[in-house]
């Protein structure tokens, strides 16, 4: 890198760190206070700013509403009762802690299905291997309790579905999406694989390398399998995907929901700080070769920008050398709202899946085939004959522009 080259990093460096403190300049006190409780590490600065934040007309119930709809109750929560306890009221602070204590149970409860599930699959002879919920709380957290989840996920080869639905059926799971009969294992018909156990109100999703499909090709779960890490959770150990690999597979996930929610954010900038040892390096290196390079500069400027992750120094500055992510990253930057479910239009959403790609036209490619792949919704919204299916693909783009729009709708969100 030459010395131009680094003195432009450095520039960049300083000002990315200016934006991430005075992002919150811009937004009323609650979304202030959602984005600097949105961790689990509070320095003494940061505490000074939201004390000065907590005033007698801060509106509790818009900031408990958008700290649910992003997925960081559990943060915000723990660090107001952690550090401003004294001038939260009385039933908002028992609010506060009835909700900890529902979210560490539930946690709990899902744990043990996991594991349980996890057993079932593996007694099997199957790759299935769980990740994000409880292994991520436990990998990035290091808290059980402190990730907002309401399901289980399971990587594992498409051949093996149909083994691994008759499984979930067995005990007591049904198919959100249509049954998994052999045939599903080597000629897949469904996009996603979904099911839910009426009995605790489980949620199962299994993910294959057809079904992930934002990747720009098939991921490679031989390679990914001999990469497994031993995750201890609960008293107990389960095998998941180690540190690079989980960091790769939560960028491509955030991407694909335009990072919406809070909680995606908050998961890399927690899991680039919870393991010393990452291999960042190795990271770059696996996320080039995926395709999805991108992806992961765009997560962790967000995690850097929005929630002051301290990224290492020549991590930053690789990531800022990528102009186009740092492009989009200010972009989601403006545009967070306190609502997690803002409708962004079609055309913005294509603009985003083209820009999110390491090249122009590998964008533009990547774009093409999800705007022509149909998934399980456009079945929904268009059911057609089995001899017909085949239409459904031209179909889509109509049906996103029915289901997103055309414009993005005016915010009602209290500036």
């Amino acid at each position: 890198m030459g010395l131009c080259a680094v003195r432009q990093v450095r520039q960049s460096v300083n000002a990315v760190s200016q934006s991430s403190k005075s992002l919150a300049s811009t937004s009323n006190s609650e979304k202030k206070i959602l984005l600097a409780c949105a961790r689990t590490r509070m320095s003494a600065e940061l505490a000074a700013r939201i004390r000065a934040l907590i005033t007698i007309d801060l509106d509790w119930q818009a900031l408990d509403t958008a700290a649910a709809e992003h997925g960081v109750a559990p943060l915000v929560c723990s660090q107001l009762l952690a550090h401003f306890a004294e001038v939260i009221p009385v039933e908002w602070q028992m609010r506060m802690r009835r909700q900890l204590e529902e979210t560490a149970q539930r946690n709990l409860y899902l744990t043990a299905e996991m594991f349980r599930l996890a057993n079932n699959f593996r007694a099997e002879g199957m790759f299935a291997v769980p990740y994000k919920g409880p292994l991520l709380a436990e990998q990035a957290y290091g808290n059980l309790a402190m990730r907002q989840f309401t399901d289980l996920d399971f990587a594992m080869r498409q051949i093996d579905v149909p083994r691994a639905a008759a499984i979930l059926e067995v005990n007591g799971y049904e198919a959100v999406f249509g049954a998994a009969p052999a045939e599903e294992g080597t000629r897949p018909t469904h996009s996603e694989y979904q099911f839910v156990r009426p009995v605790g109100n489980v949620i199962v999703e299994m993910q294959t390398e057809i079904t992930l499909r934002y990747f720009p090709r098939k991921l490679n779960f031989d390679a990914l399998e001999k990469r497994l890490a031993t995750i201890s959770i609960a008293g107990g150990q389960v095998l998941s995907f180690s540190p690079e690999d989980t960091l790769i597979l939560l960028s491509v996930h955030g991407a694909k929901h335009f990072w919406e929610r809070l909680m995606w954010i908050a998961d890399i900038s927690e899991l680039s700080q919870a393991i010393p040892a990452i291999r960042w390096d190795e990271a770059f290196s696996r996320a080039k070769k995926m395709g999805v390079s991108r992806a992961l500069n765009l997560a962790l400027y967000l995690a850097h920008r929005m929630l002051e992750a301290p990224l290492p120094d020549y991590v930053l500055a690789k990531v800022l050398l990528d102009r186009a992510s740092s492009k989009l990253g200010d972009g989601i930057c403006e545009r967070f709202s306190m609502n997690a479910h803002m409708q962004i239009p079609i055309f913005a959403r294509l603009r985003f899946r083209v820009a999110s790609r390491d090249s122009f036209w590998a964008g533009l490619r990547f774009a093409m085939r999800l705007a022509t792949s149909p998934t399980e919704h456009d079945r929904a919204d268009a059911p057609l004959p089995d001899g017909m299916s085949g239409m459904r693909r031209w179909l889509r783009p109509v049906l996103l522009m029915k289901r997103y729009g055309i414009r993005r709708p005016k915010s009602n969100e209290r500036r």
